[in-house]
């Protein structure tokens, strides 16, 4: 569905105020990472919200520092300015248990000079004793303070009910499918870097930190008449290389946006090869039956050796990936980083095929007749697909003893290059 016309609210703060549990209450989900540290938060975070009727997109932003310390820090900031610029209404953040701090004074003398609407939100008033908090908030001169404990869910309902009173009803029209394609790698492979070459815009942080990304980023685009939505992951590890919580949930953020996803784009750092996470990857996408694409990134760094040689080389790694598109790109100089979306385009449509019964029946027939089947005197009875996204095949055969793991994956293989399944996952179960 085509949002029309709606509004966009920013929940901005200085850091450890709650955004990220607020962003949460009033999504509804836990889709921000929540950790005690403050600065969990770096990019922005945005979701669609419908409350009683009317919609709007509600975006969380990283907590607002004074000078930055780093270049991390002023990304940071760069990507707060971002979206206070880009919303239409505000939900400016502070703690009832802190109490005004120069910060939050700074912020709303900022907020005042825009000319959008601003709600002054005091969190962590978790019960009717801690009011009292509430009216010195007043003195930032940003009208009635809204009393609220985002972590236990109070005062959620008035701020959500006088949020929407002047906004229209959602109006919703039909309009395209979109692609969801989850971006996902091992720290530092360059995901976020793909991301904003695609859409032409630094709208997530890139930085040679690894681990810079910690939350799952939707961001929609078009490209040649289609929608995507692209999710911008934090880097999967195998666990015991995790050291901080936010690392670990923005791992687990990673294998739901997989599981949400349409089409999984996972990125190798070509110098280094296909490292044991990779495949860990590959295996989380097919057994959550999500079609994949691998990109090579970083390619022009890569010398002395041919894209098939190196193919070569990854199959030695992983004999599943010579059932994978392959795609060599480096998006330093954005070279074919665009046509991505062509193959990500063509792995979708082939995960969603229905193939005809005449079809079927000839892949049947061919099938039986193949040598591989008579040297073992197989005989399969039908072949009925039972599903698409991924697509299931239902096979009939006398004796299910006979299909060894050897001949089961001879008979996948055969469906997937009778149908050109490249790229996608197959369900095939014996009857």
């Amino acid at each position: 569905m085509d949002k029309i016309n709606q509004a966009k609210v920013a929940i901005v703060g200085r850091p450890n105020v709650g955004k990220s549990s607020l962003f949460n209450a009033i999504h509804g989900q836990r889709k921000a990472i929540v950790e005690a540290e403050g600065g969990t938060t770096r990019d922005r975070i945005s979701a669609d919200v419908k409350w009683k009727g009317k919609g709007f997109t509600l975006v969380d932003t990283a907590g607002f520092e004074h000078i930055p310390a780093d270049g991390m820090s002023e990304l940071v900031i760069k990507q707060i300015r971002k979206g206070i610029e880009e919303s239409d209404i505000m939900l400016f953040v502070t703690d009832g248990m802190e109490g005004i701090t120069p910060l939050d004074r700074d912020l709303a003398s900022m907020l005042r000079k825009t000319s959008k609407k601003i709600y002054l939100v005091v969190n962590k008033i978790d019960n009717e004793s801690q009011s009292g908090r509430v009216m010195d908030f007043f003195e930032l001169g940003l009208g009635e303070p809204y009393a609220v404990s985002a972590l236990n869910d109070k005062g959620i309902d008035k701020l959500c009910g006088d949020l929407v009173k002047d906004m229209e009803k959602s109006v919703e029209q039909e309009g395209g499918s979109f692609i969801k394609v989850a971006i996902i790698g091992r720290p530092n492979v360059g995901k976020s870097s793909y991301l904003n070459m695609l859409i032409n815009e630094d709208r997530v942080i890139v930085h040679p930190t690894a681990g810079t990304t910690r939350d799952a980023i939707d961001v929609n685009f078009s490209y040649k008449d289609k929608d995507y939505v692209l999710i911008d992951t934090a880097g999967i590890r195998h666990n015991p290389k995790i050291k901080r919580a936010a690392d670990f949930y923005g791992g687990v953020r990673s294998q739901e946006a997989i599981k949400r996803s349409d089409v999984a784009m996972m990125l190798i750092d070509g110098s280094e090869g296909l490292k044991k996470d990779d495949a860990r990857m590959i295996d989380l996408c097919f057994k959550e039956g999500r079609p994949l694409v691998i990109a090579v990134n970083k390619w022009d760094l890569v010398k002395g050796i041919e894209m098939s040689k190196y193919c070569d080389a990854l199959v030695v790694e992983a004999s599943v990936i010579r059932n994978i598109p392959i795609l060599f790109m480096s998006c330093k100089s954005g070279r074919n980083v665009k046509d991505s979306l062509d193959t990500i385009s063509e792995v979708y449509d082939r995960s969603r095929t229905t193939i005809s019964s005449e079809k079927l029946n000839e892949t049947l027939k061919a099938l039986n007749n193949s040598r591989q089947i008579t040297s073992k005197r197989i005989k399969f009875k039908c072949l009925i697909q039972e599903g698409s996204a991924p697509p299931g095949f239902i096979i009939g055969v006398a004796d299910i003893k006979v299909m060894t793991g050897d001949m089961q994956r001879y008979v996948e293989n055969y469906i997937r290059k009778a149908y050109e399944f490249k790229g996608v996952p197959l369900r095939v179960r014996y009857r």
